[in-house]
């Protein structure tokens, strides 16, 4: 008996000694939100140094993002299980420290403001949502707060909670990232001007090598040309204006079936836009010709040279009055079409609306090549047929809902698989030792323009999305990236973006009408029971003494 005891006693005295220094851990939520994905093991067990993680979510927080706080902790610690190289720390960003705040004004950590509504009061709250990655020589800044143009602020915190492995995993990325894949971005052909599309390159720069790339450069020849293009492993195209020749188009087809991959954003009409802003307010859209149709029709889609109007759409803001009297006025503008990203592919999921702006539908034609359209027009469109003439009158006029009549159409398509060369049965423009015929590659078409080009003030490039008349903030950027790293072979981190979290959240109205009742039932209902247990008990006692 005693030499059980004391076995006994010694097992309890091992275990508390070497328990502390075991990590068991078992997810039993149904939607497996503290397991991390193989990606994400897989990069951490790569981490050979420390790395630093600082959350500005501590002091004073609303009820929502003391949830997001929580679920921030919970991923850390599963991080910090997995590679004890993870060192993480919450920190108040309004604590009186001259370094942390001399840090969030150099990482330029902007606020978020937080209006809670509790007893018929608004409850003001500054929130920083990011965090930090240091590995000590440099930071990376993660944003935890995902959000959409009209969210609802418990839409916003779930899709954040969503999103945080994927976004934690791709600041380890580019903190850690050592070789960068190549990117040219084509600048002959009259593309979009470098300061219209500086945002998105320079969000593309923590990621990639970037590079312009002319095509029409005439000291150099057509095989010359091709065998510099096939030194990049993707290439941008952002709103060409001048007709490609049947030696470029062969380029391109080549580099293509050579495993190049492409994201294209084109417009099939030209617009002058500064004839719509002078003092007539219209314009004549008229085709974008640019000898690519063939190319496209080859790989199976086609861009219809058709004005899309769509009923569900931004607004565009005119000036109404003059000089101190000027006032700037939003009014629809059936034009600029808002489609919402599918959210069936990691590219566009959980994506607010993007804006589109002169737009045509995008037709995809029955070819071995697999077609995913990644963003769709509304159910109510209207199509022009060339030419045609835009006025700014329009915006003005009431809306008839009854022309809209067509229903929804592509306006981007992602092309995968084999492609097979447009130059087949066709005399080559210029001859190559080695000739593509059929080659895997992908392919990214958006019958926009405009898509990439962010708006300025000043001559400094504002963030791709926003509209400085609106103040709206459309998901152009997220999209793009989004759909260069799936271009690129990134699809297993991209694939994170496509983890489903299930959040129950208070109903905020019952909260309001019926929380004092419930706060109450909570206290008293377990004293009741006490009480009630008490004297039943004092009850059964006097009774059995009794007998």
């Amino acid at each position: 008996m005693k030499k059980k005891i004391i076995l006994g006693f010694v097992v309890m005295l091992v275990v508390l000694a070497f328990g502390h220094q075991l990590t068991f851990q078992i997810d039993l939520t149904s939607d497996r939100r503290f397991s991390l994905s193989a990606e994400t093991k897989s990069k951490l067990k790569e981490l050979n140094s420390p790395l630093k993680i600082t959350v500005f979510l501590d002091g004073e927080l609303p009820p929502d993002f003391l949830r997001l706080r929580s679920e921030i902790k919970t991923l850390l610690e599963v991080m910090k299980s997995k590679n004890d190289k993870i060192v993480f720390e919450f920190i108040d960003p309004f604590i009186s420290n001259n370094t942390i705040q001399q840090i969030i004004t150099d990482q330029e950590l902007t606020p978020e403001m937080v209006y809670q509504t509790k007893n018929s009061k608004v409850n003001e709250f500054v929130v920083f949502p990011w965090a930090l990655i240091n590995d000590g020589s440099r930071f990376v800044k993660v944003p935890l707060l995902q959000k959409n143009l009209g969210d609802r602020p418990e839409e916003k915190i779930q899709r954040s909670i969503q999103q945080l492995e994927y976004q934690l995993l791709d600041g380890i990325h580019r903190l850690t990232l050592e070789r960068k894949q190549n990117i040219a971005v084509l600048t002959s052909h009259n593309t979009s001007e470098e300061i219209k599309i500086a945002d998105f390159l320079q969000s593309l720069k923590p990621y990639y090598n970037l590079a312009a790339f002319d095509l029409k450069a005439t000291e150099i020849s057509a095989l010359k040309s091709l065998k510099n293009l096939q030194r990049f492993d993707l290439l941008i195209v952002p709103n060409p204006k001048k007709p490609f020749t049947q030696e470029e188009k062969y380029i391109l087809d080549q580099f293509t079936l050579n495993g190049g991959k492409s994201l294209w954003l084109i417009d099939a009409l030209s617009i002058n836009r500064d004839s719509l802003f002078n003092q007539s307010g219209k314009t004549i859209g008229v085709p974008n010709e640019l000898n690519l149709d063939d190319f496209f029709f080859n790989y199976g889609i086609r861009i219809q040279k058709k004005l899309l109007k769509d009923l569900y759409s931004a607004p565009i803001v005119i000036a109404q009055g003059t000089e101190n009297n000027t006032n700037f006025i939003p009014l629809p503008w059936v034009y600029y079409p808002l489609p919402k990203p599918e959210n069936n592919h990691p590219v566009s999921k959980g994506l607010g609306p993007v804006l589109m702006q002169f737009t045509s539908a995008i037709d995809t034609l029955k070819n071995s090549i697999d077609k995913q359209i990644l963003l769709n027009s509304s159910d109510f469109i209207k199509k022009m047929g060339v030419p045609v003439i835009v006025s700014l009158e329009e915006a003005s006029k009431k809306i008839d809902p009854s022309i809209f009549n067509e229903s929804k159409v592509p306006l981007a398509v992602l092309l995968e698989g084999e492609f097979e060369s447009l130059f087949k049965n066709r005399i080559k423009p210029f001859q190559l030792e080695s000739v593509q015929k059929i080659g895997d590659s992908k392919m990214l078409v958006i019958s926009d323009g405009d898509f990439a080009e962010n708006q300025s003030k000043n001559g400094v490039p504002l963030t791709l999305g926003y509209d400085k008349w609106t103040n709206n903030f459309y998901a152009n950027k997220g999209f793009l990236v989004n759909s260069v790293h799936f271009l690129i072979a990134e699809s297993k981190r991209i694939n994170l973006r496509n983890k489903e979290v299930s959040i129950a959240f208070l109903d905020a109205q019952k909260v309001e009408t019926s929380g004092s009742f419930w706060k109450v039932m909570i206290l008293a209902l377990p004293l009741s029971m006490i009480i009630l247990m008490g004297i039943l008990n004092q009850y059964l006692r006097k009774r059995t003494y009794t007998q």
